[in-house]
């Protein structure tokens, strides 16, 4: 079956299970804020992108591209030009074995690739050599970090975790200092967390089996829910990639339906991605990161990078 057929025969199951709430939001306008697309990598042969997970953007205008079927990252400059690659498979130093999110110390530059497989954070310097691995565990157990944001002092990194379902906070060196959640779908549990991101002192955390977003302050507490789960405007069905704007506009995107909605940073919704009256999709948008007065999103069936250029605000 085709990668447009599946969506297709899920896209009608998700109508059938989620008829009231799509029937519901019928009769209300979708606000809408234009955007133009580029791709700004796809590659072929040796450079291609295989089922990419997340983007992250250094201080020098590098793009950081995990490529997660490669086990690898991918360096791009400001303009999509191939500049490396860094990364190999296996559980060695510099290798990489399931890796999904990036995160970079805005302060030093260093990168922080979340090993899943391995269990670890994975530091290199900004060129892409090897620093050092930093085990992630949670009881004792390999904790599978699936995403990283780092402050912007470079003091503590934010790791979600698949394995415990929690956020674990370490300081640079790896030593736990503090962390939060557990398994459920009460305010402050998560199901499976994913992307990660830091904004005026609070914690955003994508939940993905619970279709929501949620927000804390840097020491879990006061946990509030953005979304929820549902078929119409600020709704979620399976939230992936995460963004938040210069003006802590929060992006999301919705890896089952292919489209970004956007919320103000305390939950409000507020337009979706798109024109001519209906949203932009794409094809699982797992991973972005804000750019200027845009967004770059990976989409991770398509395998590319894609930069979606911002129009006005509704």
């Amino acid at each position: 079956m085709t990668s447009k057929a599946r969506r297709c025969g899920w896209l009608l199951l998700a109508g059938l299970l989620l008829g009231q709430t799509v029937l519901a939001a019928k009769p209300r306008t979708l606000p809408l804020r234009p955007v133009t697309t580029t791709t700004i990598w796809q590659g072929e042969n040796d450079r291609a992108l295989s089922l990419p997970t997340d983007v992250a953007v250094g201080a020098d205008g590098v793009l950081y591209v995990v490529d997660s079927g490669h086990d690898r990252v991918v360096m791009l400059d400001a303009g999509g030009g191939w500049l490396g690659a860094f990364g190999s498979s296996g559980d060695g130093e510099g290798q990489l074995d399931g890796p999904v999110g990036i995160g970079i110390d805005p302060a030093s530059g260093t990168v922080y690739v979340a090993d899943r497989r391995n269990d670890r954070l994975q530091t290199f310097s900004a060129s892409g050599e090897f620093l050092r691995s930093l085990p992630v565990e949670a009881d004792g157990k390999g904790a599978a970090p699936v995403d990283v944001a780092v402050r912007r002092d470079g003091s503590e990194l934010y790791v979600s975790s698949a394995a415990a379902h929690r956020v674990l906070v370490l300081d640079p060196k790896g030593e736990l200092l503090r962390q939060w959640g557990e398994q459920g779908d009460e305010p402050g549990q998560f199901h499976f967390p994913a992307s990660i991101a830091l904004a005026a002192g609070r914690v955003y955390v994508v939940d993905v089996l619970n279709a929501r977003i949620q927000s804390f302050d840097r020491n879990g507490g006061d946990a509030r829910p953005i979304g929820k789960r549902g078929g119409g405007p600020g709704t979620f069905f399976r939230p992936k990639g995460l963004a938040i704007g210069a003006d802590g506009t929060l992006f999301a995107g919705d890896s089952f339906f292919g489209v970004i909605q956007a919320f103000a940073p305390e939950g409000e919704f507020l337009y979706a991605l798109g024109g001519d009256g209906k949203a932009r999709q794409l094809d699982d948008p797992v991973g972005m990161s804000a750019s200027g007065d845009g967004l770059l999103v990976v989409e991770m069936l398509a395998g590319r990078l894609q930069r979606l250029q911002l129009g006005a605000a509704p």
